[in-house]
């Protein structure tokens, strides 16, 4: 597993993939589409087949607000009937009856005067224009009328018509019309005969003068209709009963809560996927912006994007609880705070903080848009960042597993003040204290298991890391002490002078001194033909040609990141054996070559390390140290003077050479770094007074005496 995440990591590392832009975005889409996929079961309710006079087996509550169609609409028509249907008076209807009446008197008068006609030809003419109602016996009373009697039936029969027609006459006046006519002719002083002859007539020409406005009926409906606030259902009401029947009112329910499993809510899906694709254009913007580590290297970026599926997994795992019969109170188990304490140590602090921000608004999400659970997130994010600062132990994780748990009790507590609920508030603020304090631990546990799997995956140096590195019991280590122990103390005294320079600078001390225990580990292979390694014995140099020397020192190079391979050291370290040398010239044997050389064939370059040239500060620190050592320790006497005139000529040497070229070193830190040097080295090489041999003080006191 081990040789699988350090050659996946390799591969990860080639500079084409960290630094492809169309790597970049496509590891943010990625990104995208999986936390789409994690979160989507959340978001979506459960749907139900249910038809009316099905049995619920479960209690259904609103998982959100909607509006409740049918109640909505009881209520506006419950409204509407209220309002009566709007009518006016129809004019034709008096005009038509009073012209009936006048045609009638008129033909009348014309039949009476005719003396030609018959009695029954003035009967038919006067049925013919008579009123369809009028029987053919008050026909025939008319006919027996005097021009007098004639005239008094007309005008009050066209004066009631006209009293009665002016108002409205409606279907249900006309199931009893005599009384409304009767009620008329009590104001005529007339035999009852033609009282009778007037009501008979008023009756046959009277019809319902009601006329129906439905356009105007519809409006006043549809205006008080509006005025009706819509009927909500609320989230968290209690819409079906376990074991209840499903009615008309409860399957409409379902279906504005889109409940039914013939209803795909989109907006649900939509929703997420704009929600989800927002927050990671606003993370990519933080990134480019601010410059993070994760917008100028893919290797990072992955590592971050991974870190926030995994957060956001682990909190959709906790959110699947209430499934299995876990109370509402677990959602505090989130181990969100883990999310940001491993973007804290892995990558950067100022990205953890942005980071949980987003841990906490995907927690909220998952957990039905609860805001206090977002809260709840963030100060547990916040707080398991603060707890990692400066982080140099693991068990830096553990105390911050309980630095979260007491942060989750208190912001538990504030929510529960704010939102304090007198039924049941204690017993579920012990509940949520308790969940809150497993989900802090929770939180360490997960961080510290998954930090060293991260840091070997990605190949990535954390203080803790390095600090496990610089730990003299390494196999690494404890090997270059037993085979070569002139390299290993050269190896310290270039860690201390790297560490001292670094901090001058403001660079990684801490990595400075561990990658200047291990650079020289690859002389392990023939510690005999380094100097250090020698301790007074004949140099096997100098029996062998000068070309055959080059390619022994240089190999230590090459051999020393070949071991840190097989121990697996990360490439951060590696890249100090590689590059500590650049392509300086080695000059003892250069020069050998030159006196020995009779074709006159050599050439400098023969004569150089491979390289690469340092490519960071670090490395090219320990460049310097190692040179700096090397030439103080072949002193005679390292005087101050002396030791400061090989610093300053090693550093120019280096310049001159360009083998600083590739890195970020100005002139400013190149002084910095010579004063760390005096400083160090005049504390290591100082003067000392030369103590007296105890014999010959002995003697010499013997002889005194």
């Amino acid at each position: 597993m081990s040789r699988f995440l350090h050659g996946l990591h390799d591969k990860l590392s080639n500079s084409g993939f960290r630094k492809n832009s169309r790597i970049k975005w496509g590891i943010y889409a990625v990104l995208a589409i999986l936390l789409y996929f994690i979160m989507i079961g959340a978001v979506l309710p459960q749907r139900f087949d249910f038809h009316v006079g099905d049995i619920s087996p479960v209690d259904i509550r609103a998982p959100f607000d909607a509006v409740d169609t049918l109640a909505t609409q009881k209520a506006r028509q419950a409204v509407a009937n209220k309002i009566p249907e709007q009518t006016t008076i129809d004019t034709t209807i008096e005009d038509d009856a009073v012209n009936q009446i006048d045609k009638l008197f008129n033909t009348l008068n014309q039949v009476i005067t005719a003396k030609s006609l018959s009695n029954d030809q003035r009967l038919a003419k006067l049925k013919q224009v008579a009123p369809p109602r009028l029987s053919q016996a008050d026909l025939q009373q008319y006919l027996s009328l005097t021009a007098e009697e004639a005239m008094v039936v007309h005008n009050e029969s066209i004066r009631i018509s006209e009293a009665i027609l002016s108002k409205k006459l409606t279907e249900e006046d006309m199931q009893n019309p005599s009384s409304i006519v009767d009620n008329q002719l009590v104001y005529i002083d007339a035999a009852k005969q033609l009282r009778m002859m007037i009501r008979n007539l008023v009756l046959s020409v009277l019809k319902p003068n009601v006329l129906y406005l439905p356009d105007q009926t519809k409006q006043l409906r549809d205006q008080a209709m509006q005025n009706v606030p819509e009927q909500w259902i609320n989230k968290g009401d209690l819409i079906v009963h376990r074991g209840q029947m499903i009615d008309q009112e409860k399957l409409s329910k379902l279906r504005d809560l889109k409940l039914l499993s013939q209803q795909p809510n989109y907006n649900l899906y939509f929703g997420l996927a704009g929600a989800i694709l927002l927050v990671t254009a606003i993370l990519a913007i933080y990134s480019e912006v601010t410059r993070t580590a994760t917008s100028e290297d893919n290797h990072l970026l992955l590592l971050h994007a991974l870190l926030i599926l995994i957060t956001t997994a682990f909190v959709r795992i906790v959110s699947l609880g209430q499934d299995f019969g876990l109370p509402s109170t677990s959602n505090y188990l989130v181990p969100v705070a883990m999310g940001g304490i491993l973007v804290a140590v892995l990558l950067d602090t100022k990205l953890a903080i942005f980071s949980s921000f987003i841990f906490s608004l995907y927690t909220a999400i998952l957990f039905n848009y609860r805001f206090e659970l977002f809260f709840y997130s963030w100060i547990s994010c916040l707080t398991g960042i603060y707890a990692v600062a400066n982080v140099k132990q693991r068990y830096v994780f553990i105390r911050a597993a309980f630095i979260v748990a007491g942060s989750n009790i208190l912001s538990i507590a504030a929510m529960q003040l704010l939102l304090f609920n007198t039924d049941n508030g204690w017993r579920t603020f012990g509940l949520e204290t308790l969940f809150g304090v497993i989900g802090g631990l929770f939180a360490g546990i997960l961080a510290t298991g998954f930090s060293p799997f991260l840091e070997s995956s990605f190949g990535l140096l954390t203080p803790i890391s390095l600090l496990e590195l610089s730990n003299p019991n390494h196999p690494l280590l404890k090997q270059l002490l037993m085979e070569a122990p002139g390299t290993y103390h050269h190896s310290l005294i270039v860690g201390n002078l790297a560490e001292a320079a670094a901090e001058a600078i403001g660079a990684n001390a801490l990595l400075c001194r561990v990658g200047a225990y291990y650079h020289d580990v690859g002389k392990m292979k023939r510690p005999m033909f380094f100097v250090e390694n020698q301790m007074a014995k004949e140099n096997p140099h100098d029996k062998i040609a000068p070309s055959l020397s080059h390619l022994i020192i240089t190999s230590h190079v090459r051999d020393g990141v070949e071991m840190q391979e097989q121990h697996h050291l990360p490439k951060a370290i590696r890249d100090f054996a590689a590059q500590h040398h650049g392509t300086t010239v080695l000059w003892y044997f250069y020069n050998k070559a030159l006196e020995q050389d009779k074709s006159g064939t050599v050439t400098l370059d023969d004569f150089r390390y491979e390289g690469p040239k340092p490519q960071t500060r670090e490395i090219a620190i320990v460049m310097l140290c190692d040179a700096v050592e090397a030439a103080v320790r072949a002193m005679g006497r390292p005087t101050p003077q002396r030791v400061e005139a090989t610093i300053h000529k090693i550093i120019k040497d280096r310049l001159s050479d360009g083998q600083l070229d590739e890195c970020d070193l100005n002139f400013k830190d190149l002084d910095k770094i010579a004063d760390a040097f005096k400083r160090t080295l005049n504390g290591i090489y100082h003067a000392r007074i030369e103590y007296p041999d105890p014999a010959k003080t002995q003697k010499m006191t013997g002889n005194r005496q």
